[in-house]
């Protein structure tokens, strides 16, 4: 077989029969080139799960299921010799959904936009990392990384090379979160990446807020009506540090 990307994702994701599966693990066994990306795929994957948020069910939306199953095995019978059988259990299926929908929804919403941001800041900041997608744009001079952004985004974000404070500019890239598409900043310290996604801000007051997961640190702040969200492993004091020059 030749290689294909398709295929391995495929097989990542248990979506072949079993003749086309085992032809793919033989390939996988042969072909050094896609062996590689098959672990890589693996790897990007375990990673994203292990950022991913999770939530545990409530009580309450566990009692609300086991009343629907009631609800529904629990009606009466009906004349069912016009009914196809298929009908009758789409027809449960989907009263059982209305019912979970509803509860996940209110579970959701106890949640803090502001940390589901953080979550999804760090899993882009992790993918990144194990992936080929850190930089778009390679360059360590802001007059190059700034005019790239230039009819990709929606805005003009603030571009600036923290070299001599030992913050360089390594490039940039365009990603998408919280319902839009964002501007991500990449800089360096020592061996340490630092990732600075920033958007207009919809908010007027000036805060700070800060997250830790993992041993990644974060520290969201707005300034000059753009929102900045900055996230590396390296330790607070020293994230802290890149936020003060990043906001003078």
């Amino acid at each position: 077989m030749n290689c294909t990307r398709e295929l391995i994702d495929g097989f990542v994701d248990e979506e072949l029969d079993p003749g086309l599966r085992a032809e793919v693990e033989d390939h996988l066994a042969n072909c050094r080139d896609c062996s590689e990306a098959y672990s890589q795929i693996r790897a990007r994957q375990a990673a994203i799960r292990s950022f991913a948020p999770y939530y545990d069910a409530p009580a309450q939306l566990h009692q609300s299921v086991r009343e629907a199953l009631k609800r529904v095995s629990g009606k009466p019978k009906v004349e069912v010799r016009n009914v196809p059988w298929r009908m009758l259990a789409i027809a449960a299926s989907v009263s059982l959904v209305f019912s979970l929908v509803g509860n996940l929804s209110q579970l959701h919403t106890k949640t803090p936009e502001s940390e589901i941001i953080a979550e999804n800041i760090l899993s882009s900041h992790v993918r990144s990392l194990i992936g080929t997608h850190l930089l778009d744009v390679v360059s360590t001079d802001q007059h190059t990384v700034k005019p790239w952004f230039n009819g990709k985004i929606d805005f003009s974000p603030v571009v600036n090379d923290f070299a001599p404070q030992g913050f360089p500019l390594i490039g940039g890239r365009i990603e998408y979160l919280s319902g839009r598409a964002v501007a991500a900043l990449v800089y360096q310290r020592r061996k340490h990446i630092v990732n600075l996604f920033t958007w207009p801000s919809v908010a007027s007051d000036a805060k700070e807020s800060r997250f830790s997961r993992n041993g990644y640190n974060e520290i969201e702040w707005t300034d000059a009506s753009m929102t900045y969200w900055a996230v590396s492993d390296l330790g607070p004091a020293e994230l802290k540090q890149f936020k003060a020059l990043r906001i003078k």
